[in-house]
Order: C-alpha cells, then structure tokens, then sequence
C-alpha cells in the first residue's frame, strides 16, 4: 500500500498519457477511415451526371487501344465534359469488374496515351471539352465494369460500361 502512494502520481500521468496516445490515435488513424466509407454512390442515368459543377457522359469504351504490357490488355474510356463557370476538378477515375470487384486506378501515366487524345481528368472553370481515362487490367477481366469518379463533397458518380 506505501509503493501505491508513493508512486500516485506517477501512475496518474501515466493513465493519462495512456488516455491522449488512444485519443490521438483514434483522432489520426480511425477518423479519417470512417470518413472515406461516408461516400454518396449517385448511378448515372444514359451515360451521362452531374458531378463537379459539370455533366459527364460517357462517349465511347475500347479495348486494347494503346499497347500494354504483356498479360494485360488496355481499357480505355472517353468522356465528354460540359465544362462551364461553376466546373471544379474531380478524381480519381477508377475501374471496378462488376463480377469479381476487382478495381484499377487509371494508368494513362504508365502507358505512352499521347496528350491531344483528352484532358486525363475534370478541369476547373473551363469551355467543353473531352476526357481518356485508360486502364490497365488482367488479360482475364472481361468486364461488365463500372467506371467511377470522385466529385466534391465524397460524392462518387458510378457509370456502367459495356465493352
């Protein structure tokens, strides 16, 4: 009983240096995660939404239009943006196998998609103009996909892409 008061306040400021390291670590590491899961999924209606101040649609979807590495294939999509006054950025572009879930990032950094095909994202404040999101995926992937942008406010526009 004499360590136990003897030792009072140093096992007090270890409670509570116990309590702000749970503290911070909920505040950095588990916070954040549980607001990446709050997204809003809008499904576009005929190829085409609205999503950073401006309309999307989806003009075309090809495979294999520029070369990829050996056992994959290239997945590339076109968009037409409305561009305008209110346009903001959006992104990423990802590509989700409807079937499997598998996912893939937009890789036109990887592969050799010359600049005049389309702007690789949305822009801001800005006249119409086109979008190439291109895709490398598994030789194995056949698709329905579903190609999704993230927007403002954890907004994601999901659109269904038929090959």
């Amino acid at each position: 009983m004499r360590w136990l008061r003897a030792q009072r306040a140093a096992l007090t400021a270890l409670m509570f240096s116990a309590i702000a390291v749970a503290g911070v670590y909920l505040w950095l590491e588990v916070s954040p995660v549980t607001e990446r899961h709050r997204l809003t999924v809008v499904a576009a209606s005929d190829g085409s939404a609205e999503i950073a101040g401006q309309e999307l649609t989806v003009e075309s979807a090809r495979w294999d239009e520029f070369d990829s590495l050996p056992g994959t294939r290239s997945v590339s999509i076109r968009l037409h943006a409305s561009g305008g006054a209110d346009a903001e950025s959006c992104g990423p572009f990802m590509l989700t196998e409807a079937t499997s879930g598998r996912t893939w990032l937009d890789a036109d950094d990887v592969l050799d998609v010359p600049y005049d095909e389309g702007e690789s994202s949305c822009l801001e404040e800005s006249a119409p103009y086109d979008i190439i999101s291109v895709f490398l995926v598994p030789e194995d992937a056949v698709g329905p996909f579903h190609l999704e942008v993230a927007g403002e406010e954890n907004v994601v526009v999901r659109f269904d892409v038929e090959l």
